[in-house]
């Protein structure tokens, strides 16, 4: 009986987001919703001022993954996502209906591939058969393969556990992997626990570091939403910008007080993230997602090859790629 009740509501949440935009269209301040991750996308732009005095109405919902950021795309419960490459490339893959507006490139590591104490990993060549966690359709995932691709292994080489993304960390302190796929600041506390163990490889040696953000076409199809996606996009560039001239106090503000860290973990959790700048979206940014779409097709986690060419509308581009260089260029 739940289970049916939780698909009619599914189900049902399409309808009522578009009856909610109609009547909105018709009368009423227009309002964005935004699909966040761990207050990343609200919490800089809070801070920076740059939600003062908006001219539209703003909703951030906070998703743990970026999967679960796609179910409530399709779930027609959000207009906007923030996401990594790899959740990016499977919305396309799913056949959602979204274009890419904008996309930031880190100079950090993003993800890396350590091994535990014990574990007889000692290099990427011992991976053959380990136990590797990840977490399914997420960056990390997408990482992962590719670290096996460069060693020419695929993913059936290894023995994945798949589990979720706040997960891998604790999975790895069980010692029930061998290895895991880990963020920045798992990285740092598990290395600070446990200083023999193997940091395998990181993602800039295999990844360009993209993040993305995608609208929704029936967002980008209303005149109205469409200018606010437009100003809010230019926000969030001002914002990165407060970030990287506010280190200390973005520090004390989402390392420390948001993500509960002492204030020496959280400085030091920063400075080994490195830093993300808004990029123009061009055919490199695309042939970087076809890459990684195809590689999921070669280790037989898509059943047939994706064209993600469709999620990279150049009409809609042209528009948001002139909106981030004109903030780029006011700061």
């Amino acid at each position: 009986m739940r289970a049916r009740l939780c698909a009619a509501l599914f189900l049902f949440l399409p309808l009522l987001s578009a009856c909610s935009t109609s009547s909105e269209a018709a009368s009423g301040p227009v309002t964005l919703r935004i699909g966040d991750q761990g207050r990343g996308v609200e919490l800089p732009l809070r801070l920076s001022g740059q939600l003062d005095n908006l001219p539209y109405k703003v909703e951030f919902n906070q998703f743990a993954s970026g999967p679960l950021v796609n179910q409530a795309i399709q779930a027609g419960a959000i207009d906007y996502g923030t996401m990594g490459d790899t959740p990016a490339m499977f919305a396309q893959a799913s056949g959602l209906p979204v274009s890419v507006v904008s996309v930031t490139r880190t100079d950090g590591p993003g993800y890396t591939l350590v091994a535990r104490p014990g574990s007889g990993v000692k290099s990427l060549d011992d991976l053959r058969g380990k136990k590797v966690a990840y977490s399914k359709n997420t960056a990390n995932h997408g990482f992962l393969l590719r670290v096996l691709d460069k060693q020419g292994l695929a993913q059936k080489d290894i023995s994945p556990v798949d589990v979720p993304l706040q997960n891998v960390g604790n999975v790895l302190e069980s010692g029930t992997v061998d290895a895991a796929t880990v963020s920045e600041e798992t990285r740092v506390k598990y290395l600070k626990e446990h200083p023999d163990a193997v940091q395998l490889i990181n993602g800039k040696a295999v990844t360009p570091g993209y993040g993305f953000k995608l609208a929704t076409k029936a967002a980008l199809a209303d005149p109205r939403k469409r200018a606010a996606l437009l100003d809010f996009v230019s926000r969030q560039v001002k914002a990165n910008a407060w970030v990287k001239a506010h280190t200390d106090e973005w520090i004390d503000a989402y390392y420390v007080k948001e993500r509960k860290q002492d204030p020496a973990t959280g400085k030091l959790v920063y400075q080994g993230s490195g830093s993300a700048t808004y990029t123009a979206v061009d055919a490199a940014v695309l042939d970087a997602q076809q890459s990684q779409a195809d590689l999921f097709t070669k280790n037989a986690q898509l059943p047939a090859k994706v064209e993600l060419a469709p999620q990279f509308d150049q009409a809609v581009l042209s528009e948001f790629n002139a909106a981030v260089a004109a903030a780029q260029k006011g700061q």
